[in-house]
């Protein structure tokens, strides 16, 4: 399994019309630019720019990127994406950040339960990564808000539904 990085990094513009229709505008830049300097573009020369051409307003943007797996590689059989481990913790701001891990693996839920074992390593690990200022440092995880996020509350093992392949 390789996931192979696009190369380009996606600036999406989101534009509403005076109907609350709404529309989008993307525009492809190469990796080697930094997230500062893409965002000192937007800012600074394409939204204003587009502004000018535009009768819309900007409602917002969004910078991103993607990888994709380059081999035909093929899922385990006791994968399923419908069952998933949803970690449900408690942020700094009092808010909530939940996540869904797709096709939680079956061996890390306490048996006859839907609980996830938070003291085997592998769940640990995962729940440190969150938390933990020591484990991805500037980059870690936060809320939407940008609040710390604290400490686990819940993890547990739900049935949702996913899109069909």
């Amino acid at each position: 399994m390789a996931l192979v990085r696009k190369p380009t990094y996606n600036i999406t513009i989101n534009l509403e019309d005076r109907d609350k229709n709404t529309s989008t505008l993307t525009f492809y830049v190469n990796i080697t630019n930094t997230i500062v300097e893409i965002i000192t573009a937007v800012e600074n020369v394409i939204i204003p720019r587009l502004i000018d051409l535009t009768n819309a307003i900007v409602r917002g943007w969004t910078i991103s990127t993607s990888a994709e797996e380059d081999d035909n590689v093929l899922a385990p059989e006791p994968s399923d994406v419908q069952r998933k481990g949803v970690f449900s913790f408690s942020a700094a701001n009092g808010a909530s950040y939940v996540i869904a891990v797709p096709s939680i693996r079956n061996d890390l839920v306490v048996d006859r339960t839907n609980v996830l074992d938070t003291s085997n390593p592998l769940v640990s690990s995962f729940v440190d990564m969150i938390v933990s200022e020591a484990v991805l440092a500037l980059v870690r995880p936060r809320t939407y808000l940008g609040s710390d996020i604290r400490r686990l509350e819940k993890a547990v093992k739900h049935h949702r539904r996913s899109n069909k392949g």
